[in-house]
């Protein structure tokens, strides 16, 4: 079973894929298209410009073309940047979940249960400075962290507001 991260980081891997893709298929089929309308051939009289001639408008063909692809690069950038930045964000309850549950759900080695406030009480009134060393440096049988080896201090510190005041 993949985790949670996992799913999403393959997700945005598959879209990004898919916006690639579809970037491809979008700048082939607009060559495509300049292809079939491109004259084949100039006509040129002498003293006389030619007729069919692209000069003056060739530089002009990219330039439309690549406004359209310039925009769904930026579209994807954008979608992409957003997608990261919401699995990049911190979601409390599935890190308590993921990371906390084991113990604080079911009081295993002596652990406060979530919402207990005759439990959380005592180790409360030491001060979050003390009970923020005890979940950094571990405690007991709790390990360093609570084994949430990505949480900064302030998810540490929201997890132990969450679970004590639940």
């Amino acid at each position: 079973m993949q985790s949670e991260t996992a799913k999403t980081r393959l997700l945005v891997l598959a879209l990004m894929n898919l916006s690639f893709l579809l970037l491809g298929s979008n700048a082939a089929a607009q060559q495509s298209i300049e292809d079939n309308v491109r004259p084949a051939g100039n006509v040129c009289l002498a003293g006389q410009p030619c007729v069919g001639s692209t000069a003056g408008s060739a530089s002009a063909a990219p330039a439309r073309a690549a406004a359209p692809v310039a925009a769904v690069v930026e579209e994807v950038v954008e979608t992409v940047a957003a997608a990261v930045v919401e699995v990049a964000a911190f979601d409390l309850e599935s890190t308590y979940q993921m990371s906390c549950f084991a113990c604080h759900g079911t009081g295993a080695a002596g652990a406060p249960i979530l919402g207990d406030a005759e439990a959380w009480a005592p180790r409360m009134e030491k001060g979050m400075d003390a009970v923020m060393a005890n979940v950094v440096n571990g405690v007991n049988a709790m390990p360093p962290k609570g084994l949430c080896f990505t949480c900064t201090d302030e998810d540490l510190a929201a997890l132990v507001g969450y679970m004590s005041s639940q």
